[in-house]
């Protein structure tokens, strides 16, 4: 109901004002950068008194929100955390935000996480044991879907 009365108002408003329908917003001003924040003092000792999960979760979402600091401090911690964190749905959506970011930084930052909740170590012989799991005979053969959407 509100937002049938919302999209009435504003239809009349643009009729009134003689604005096209789906023509952009015109604001007064030069644009202004977004502005990135800071992990402060505060924050860094806060977290230090916190277990693995809560530290990896505030900052990989710190990350995500561009805070300076927080992917250097992940980079500092990671190792640490190896055999202390576990799957929540709060990582997981953390996770999927943080693989489709436009800062490379923090797509790193969430694949070293994924290693660390998966407890692997970034070993020559870990990226071959995933990547033969990952072959059509390991996964039920030539007749296995990742097979047949291959082509093969």
């Amino acid at each position: 109901m509100l937002a049938c009365a919302l999209g009435i108002t504003c239809l009349s408003w643009a009729q009134q004002s003689g604005e096209q329908p789906n023509s952009p917003i015109e604001l007064p001003g030069k644009p202004i950068p977004p502005d990135h924040s800071k992990l402060s003092e505060h924050n860094i000792e806060w977290l230090k008194t916190q277990p693995a999960q809560e530290q990896m979760e505030f900052l990989l979402g710190a990350a995500i929100n561009h805070d300076h600091g927080a992917t250097d401090m992940i980079a500092k911690l990671v190792e640490g955390w190896h055999g202390k964190l576990h799957r929540t749905e709060r990582w997981q959506d953390l996770e999927t935000t943080a693989l489709y970011s436009n800062d490379l930084r923090v797509r790193a930052a969430a694949i070293e996480i994924n290693l660390a909740v998966n407890n692997l170590a970034k070993t020559e012989d870990t990226a071959k044991e995933l990547m033969e799991s990952c072959e059509p005979r390991h996964r039920g053969g030539p007749d296995s879907r990742i097979a047949r959407n291959l082509g093969t």
